[in-house]
């Protein structure tokens, strides 16, 4: 009797372990998106040594791999042009259907508490116009989002928490206000599926999203602190949200990133400039794509310990100065959408349709519209008055006609003063004196912590801050 016990448990197993469902990551499941025209890798775990087979229904095409010893196996697969509602099947003997996959444009998008605030916004804090947005999101929309769980961890982590969800009033609610109003315009102008993944962690610094082997070549980065068993700030320790939060992620494809972060590296301009270059060459890499769009944020106007101290206008100059230094990269100008007290600036709808823009206009390849904000060039100085000539203002500087505020000039004392400031009519350069200055050394423009100026091109987009130094 115990011997037909034990014969019968033994073909009651193998027949379960012959009908056993895959296992894939949670970025795999119904309603998410695939990049189009790409061939991206899904994966998955099923028992050591079997036949999987995968076939997606937008060409019935079927892929066979072996899983290894411990269960892994990987496909590779070529996505068509933008489309579906499609099926994804996946069999190692009982199938797992992944339902109502769309292939379209998937966009990254990171950092911190700015890029992490949802779009009802935070309690107290709200992001400005964004309620009918949420009463009218539709689920029907081939618009879907993915929020990966806050985690942290000193070794690489092979799953993360989240799913691809619809675009409910409830999901939208909740997910980054930055990212969905990219993906809102986005999806609006190019007719195709758009899939948003949000990877983001409130204050956040840049170290935390890098890899070892990345910060290896920064000495300046104190990797010491890694040998530590606890983290009072684990969102700040370098290596911990890339091991747990994007390294699990490896072998997704995406279109291009979107970073919205700065303000925990504010303290340290100089390292940040050293940073980020390797930061977005990291992500390049890590996305298997060389050219790959990254589209920034600078950080908006905001007191922080003093709103005349130059802090925070230091670490906007170093994010300025290195969109001409990374190649394909694009910074949003947020000159006008601070906010003197609260550190996440209700503005969200301008930062995301700004990020769209420079999609749009630079990834796209579509034209007709500006696409960022002026940005300061090149000077000549002229009896004392300096004329300053700015890029992106093909079509002319505003407001013409009356003096502009934001601008400040400094002589060999270096004592700045309120300066004069005036569009040159019908031109994209700047005519800036004193009469209290004779011979200028250096011109700012809200070029503070919080200083609000109202120069714009005329699309209405901001100029940047910035000084120069006269020589």
């Amino acid at each position: 009797m115990d011997k037909r016990i034990i014969l019968l448990f033994t073909a009651l197993l193998a027949i379960s372990c012959v009908s056993a469902k895959v296992k894939l990551p949670s970025v795999f499941t119904d309603h998410m998106v695939l990049q189009q025209q790409t061939v991206t890798k899904i994966w998955g775990k099923a028992d050591g040594g079997r036949m999987v087979e995968l076939v997606g229904s937008w060409d019935n095409k079927t892929y066979t791999v072996k899983s290894d010893e411990k269960g892994y196996f990987e496909f590779e697969v070529t996505t068509p042009a933008a489309g579906g509602p499609y099926t994804i099947q996946i069999s190692d003997g009982e199938p797992l259907i992944l339902n109502d996959v769309l292939i379209g444009e998937v966009w990254f998008c990171s950092g911190q508490s700015n890029m992490e605030m949802p779009v009802k916004g935070y309690r107290g804090q709200p992001v400005y116009g964004s309620h009918p947005y949420i009463v009218s999101a539709d689920e029907k929309r081939p618009l879907r989002l993915f929020t990966v769980g806050n985690a942290w961890s000193k070794e690489a982590k092979d799953d993360v928490e989240g799913h691809w969800s619809l675009s409910s009033p409830k999901e939208v609610s909740d997910f980054s206000a930055v990212a969905y109003f990219f993906g809102n315009l986005l999806q609006e102008k190019l007719q195709v599926p758009v899939g948003l993944i949000n990877c983001s962690w409130s204050a956040s610094k840049i170290e935390a999203w890098m890899s070892r082997e990345t910060l290896d070549t920064i000495p300046e980065v104190d990797l010491s602190v890694l040998k530590n068993t606890e983290f009072g700030y684990p969102n700040g320790t370098p290596t911990l949200l890339h091991n747990a939060m994007v390294q699990p992620l490896h072998g997704i494809c995406v279109k291009g990133i979107l970073w919205y972060q700065g303000e925990a590296n504010s303290n340290a301009p100089a390292l940040y400039k050293k940073l980020f270059p390797a930061f977005v060459q990291q992500w390049r890499n890590f996305f298997h794509s060389p050219g790959m769009p990254f589209y920034y944020v600078q950080i908006a106007p905001w007191q922080s310990g003093n709103k005349d101290e130059l802090d925070w206008a230091l670490f906007r100059e170093c994010q300025l100065e290195l969109m001409s230094e990374v190649p394909n990269t694009g910074m949003v100008i947020t000159a006008d959408a601070g906010s003197e007290k609260f550190i996440h600036p209700p503005y969200k709808i301008k930062v995301g349709e700004r990020l769209a823009y420079w999609a749009l206009a630079k990834t796209y390849g579509i034209d007709g519209f500006a696409y960022s904000g002026p940005v300061y060039q090149s000077y000549t100085l002229k009896d004392n008055m300096a004329e300053l000539t700015f890029d992106y203002a093909a079509d002319g500087l505003n407001p013409e006609k009356e003096l502009l505020d934001g601008f400040e000039i400094a002589g060999k004392d270096g004592v700045f003063v309120e300066a004069k400031a005036e569009v040159i009519e019908g031109s994209g350069k700047v005519r800036v004196w004193s009469e209290l200055v004779s011979n200028p050394v250096e011109i700012r423009y809200c070029f503070r912590n919080y200083k609000i100026g109202n120069l714009t091109n005329n699309a209405g987009l901001p100029a940047s801050p910035f000084r120069v130094k006269i020589k």
